[in-house]
């Protein structure tokens, strides 16, 4: 069988051989987990607070930078154990998000995960997450704002949104990290919770 040529008449392999794979900028990937609960027969959320720049200090979703050659869903777990000890986790893809300017560090996508917390597992801080826990989440569709309770009651934060042509756009704020309250927004419209 003939190898398949190109309209130059190169095969594949005298294609890659020439090829500059720097002729376009090429961003940096992440992952992002959002960690779903019942506590207490209560929705809830699994958040870190962030311990290095930037955002640090927020609340933001277990995540961080890919590994060379790593799949997404490998680096999703990956990243869930480094930052808060839990195992044994089935990513399911939310979305992907690039929006310019989203992360100060420069161009980065994330690819956001959905995944539910194994029974008996809790969450502990490690790697670069200065604290861990879980937040019940209520939702006020009438007033358009998510309340965020951390499960022993010690911190609660409102996250104000608008909804825009079906979607919930978040007004941002100083408490959670970048983008993750939208992230948030997406996988609570994608579970039909708000």
């Amino acid at each position: 069988m003939n190898e398949p040529r190109n309209e130059k008449g190169q095969t594949l392999n005298e294609f890659l051989a020439g090829y500059d794979l720097t002729k376009y900028d090429r961003p940096s990937v992440t992952v992002d987990n959002i960690v779903l609960a019942h506590v207490d027969s209560r929705p809830a959320v699994l958040l870190i607070r962030r311990r290095n720049h930037p955002f640090i200090g927020c609340l933001a979703f277990p995540g961080g930078f890919l590994e060379k050659g790593e799949e997404l869903e490998q680096g999703a777990a990956r990243e869930l154990f480094e930052e808060t000890g839990i195992t044994g986790v089935r990513p399911i893809q939310l979305g992907a998000y690039g929006r310019p300017g989203r992360d100060p560090r420069g161009w980065i996508v994330t690819v956001a995960f959905i995944m539910l917390l194994p029974p008996g597992q809790l969450p502990h801080a490690g790697d670069d997450a200065a604290d861990a826990g879980l937040y019940y989440i209520e939702v006020d569709r009438e007033n358009g704002f998510i309340t965020l309770t951390r499960t022993d009651m010690s911190e609660s934060i409102e996250v104000l949104y608008e909804i825009e042509h079906g979607r919930a756009k978040f007004i941002p704020n100083a408490y959670v990290a970048g983008d993750h309250a939208q992230i948030l927004a997406d996988a609570l419209i994608k579970l039909d919770m708000i």
